[in-house]
């Protein structure tokens, strides 16, 4: 009996220490509190955390060890458990008040009750998640940045599953359909856009999806306020770790003003910018294939040049604006009574070239006389007409570009040292006799 007396207590004793070698070796913070939250208990985990030896730490409060005034998440979460004896599963931000140190903590705590169910303290079990908590803040962050500049970016940037749904879009794309990034994302081009803005994408999209590579093209797409814009695309493939193929990333870069200012550049190159007409050089062009054009089918051209009369006088009397006004109206009466085949340009200061495909001397010549009649007829300043000068010439195959102009000049000098007002002829068969 003595021996069995002497015993107990010592294995009671090994059991304990046991517990507590058990409880130090656990990689997580391990604790007892009081009713008034003073510990009655810390592993060796809470005595690295405060730097503090177990009888340091036993009978004093949390205010002894953390910047409660920083954050008193830990105080907050212990009168839930000690005065209404709830069982709290939470995350906690703590600061450490020696070296101000921020550390989070997933918490759990729960009461302990005496034998009368009155709570006389409470347990808990803290694990660090500092370094989650950082990397995931530092996502965040990155996260944050990378939509920031992605918004910024002058394009518009999305991601597309395999279902040509949108998983991501930026601001900029956002704005050009109209729409709150949130409302678009599970949607498809044809939800969201225009019939044709919607088939153009989805065109593009379709090569990718099939070859599984890089695609560019240009797509046309109507924004918000119904103007028809054009972006220079590019679509990537993804792919995940395994090489599965999970959809495609895009860049639309808006090429509208570019290509307008292009536009406008090729027509200030070809258009005289007075009256609208083609330029000289634009003219030569014309008349040039229209040249080989006749070689080809066998079929007649000519070339009408005419000359305003006694312009200079409008000038003069009238001033240039008068006279540039008379420059416009000839090249819109005249070319209202052209073909649409024909063509009309302006080849410098009051002479014009009119271009006739298909058409001989005598059909050129009544041309000529209908563009006389009509500049007399319509085109005034004052009370006085304005008369025209014309020369035509048909084309000889004998002979080339630069014989044809100089026919075609010589033709209209004829008209005017005539008397001016009136039409000239030389046929392709008079010109080489």
């Amino acid at each position: 009996m003595e021996t069995r007396e002497l015993t107990a207590p010592t294995d009671a004793r090994q059991q304990l220490d046991d517990l507590h070698t058990t409880l130090d070796s656990i990689g997580s913070y391990i604790f007892m509190k009081d009713c008034n939250g003073c510990y009655t208990y810390a592993n060796a985990k809470v005595q690295a955390l405060f730097g503090r030896a177990k009888e340091d730490i036993i009978g004093r409060d949390d205010s002894a060890f953390f910047a409660l005034d920083v954050s008193n998440d830990l105080g907050e979460n212990d009168e839930q458990v000690l005065l209404y004896g709830q069982t709290i599963e939470t995350q906690e931000r703590n600061i450490i008040a020696a070296s101000g140190e921020e550390r989070w903590f997933w918490t759990i705590k729960r009461p302990l009750y005496d034998k009368d169910g009155t709570i006389r303290g409470m347990t808990g079990v803290s694990t660090d998640i500092t370094e989650k908590i950082q990397l995931e803040k530092a996502l965040r962050e990155k996260q944050k940045l990378l939509e920031t500049v992605l918004d910024h970016a002058p394009a518009c940037i999305y991601l597309k599953d395999t279902d040509r749904r949108y998983v991501y879009l930026n601001q900029h794309t956002a704005c050009l359909y109209g729409h709150e990034a949130e409302m678009i994302i599970g949607s498809r081009d044809e939800d969201i856009l225009p019939t044709d803005s919607a088939e153009s994408c989805r065109l593009l999209d379709e090569r990718i999806l099939t070859t599984r590579e890089r695609q560019s093209d240009e797509e046309e797409i109507t924004d918000q306020h119904g103007n028809t814009r054009i972006y220079e695309t590019q679509k990537l493939p993804l792919l995940d770790e395994d090489g599965t193929f999970t959809g495609f990333i895009g860049f639309s870069r808006d090429m509208t003003e570019p290509r307008q200012l292009q536009q406008q550049l090729e027509r200030m190159a070809h258009e005289d910018q007075l009256t609208g007409l083609p330029n000289r050089r634009r003219t030569e062009q014309i008349l040039e294939e229209e040249i080989n054009r006749a070689h080809r089918t066998g079929s007649p051209l000519s070339l009408l040049a005419l000359d305003l009369d006694h312009f200079k006088w409008v000038n003069d009397h009238h001033g240039h604006d008068v006279g540039d006004q008379v420059l416009i109206q000839v090249g819109v009466a005249l070319t209202e009574r052209l073909r649409s085949t024909d063509s009309m340009g302006r080849w410098g200061g009051e002479e014009f070239f009119v271009i006739l495909p298909e058409t001989g001397h005598e059909g050129a010549q009544q041309v000529a006389e209908t563009l006389r009649q009509t500049t007399s007829a319509y085109i005034r300043v004052g009370d006085t007409p304005i008369t025209m000068s014309i020369g035509v010439s048909e084309y000889n195959r004998m002979e080339g570009l630069r014989r044809f102009i100089q026919r075609a000049d010589s033709t209209l000098y004829q008209a005017k040292s005539s008397g001016r007002n009136q039409v000239a002829l030389i046929s392709s068969q008079a010109a080489f006799r």
